[in-house]
């Protein structure tokens, strides 16, 4: 898994820093802090940020067991981003990988900027779920949000940036457990160039007993995103610190790398 991050780091590295050297001003640039497009998740809670009009991201992710997400993301518009996931178990084993059966499809619309006395709202659809697909319960091992609708909010910890982000779903792997539910999540700043990253998903769509998810404690994640410049960035998660899968006897540890561009 280490080894996997480390190819795609050396592949990436390079595409960012000739991008920054062409689209970005030397003396400007030493004296800010490096510049990042807007958060547009948690972990895997979404948020209010959209992805610039014009430009993509390319989203890689592991999971326990071997396993690893790709999504690739389009922002159409300012206020309007598509985007496209994929992913197996067990690409890092001695195995083969075990396809997951579909392509999953990403919508978000931007319907109001944060204002004096508002947060921003979005709403959108994800059907990409997170981790193993279990094909004989038609599911993700943490269900996708479905339908959602999300409200973002900046602040400032003292000199320190923060966002509080909150929202509801309704996830369509439904075929136990069909109830709505609801996330909250957070982030900061840690210096100039990382965050530090918290959420919560109550879960309440994953709470019966009957299947091998869900104990009805919800799901709280914890991460630092290393902004390794103003396109590339490497995340290191802790997730499913209360243990709520009734098949997890451990906590999960991920890694994640994600690379903006811009189509001009």
């Amino acid at each position: 898994m280490i080894r996997a991050i480390a190819t795609l780091l050396i592949f990436l590295l390079p595409l960012a820093a000739q991008a920054q050297t062409e689209t970005s001003d030397d003396v400007t640039y030493a004296k800010m802090k490096i510049p990042r497009t807007p958060l547009r998740w948690i972990i895997d809670t979404p948020t209010a940020g959209m992805l610039p009009r014009g430009s993509f991201d390319l989203d890689f992710r592991t999971f326990a067991g071997g396993g690893m997400q790709t999504s690739l993301g389009i922002g159409l518009m300012s206020r309007f981003s598509i985007g496209l996931g994929y992913g197996a178990s067990r690409v890092f084993t001695d195995t083969m990988p075990d396809w997951n059966p579909r392509l999953e499809f990403l919508l978000k619309y931007k319907l109001l900027d944060q204002s004096t006395g508002l947060p921003a709202i979005a709403v959108g659809y994800s059907s990409q779920g997170y981790g193993r697909f279990d094909e004989d319960h038609g599911r993700f091992q943490v269900k996708s949000p479905g339908f959602y609708m999300v409200f973002s909010k900046d602040f400032d910890i003292y000199t320190s940036p923060a966002g509080l982000h909150w929202g509801i779903n309704y996830s369509f792997e439904n075929d136990i457990d069909d109830d709505p539910s609801a996330f909250l999540g957070f982030n900061t700043d840690l210096g100039d160039d990382m965050l530090f990253l918290a959420e919560y998903d109550f879960a309440l769509n994953d709470n019966k007993r009957d299947i091998p998810y869900g104990r009805g404690r919800g799901f709280l994640n914890m991460g630092v995103a290393w902004y390794l410049t103003d396109r590339l960035s490497l995340e290191l998660d802790l997730k499913n610190l209360m243990r709520n899968r009734n098949d997890a006897d451990a906590i999960d540890r991920e890694a994640r790398l994600v690379y903006v561009e811009y189509f001009y």
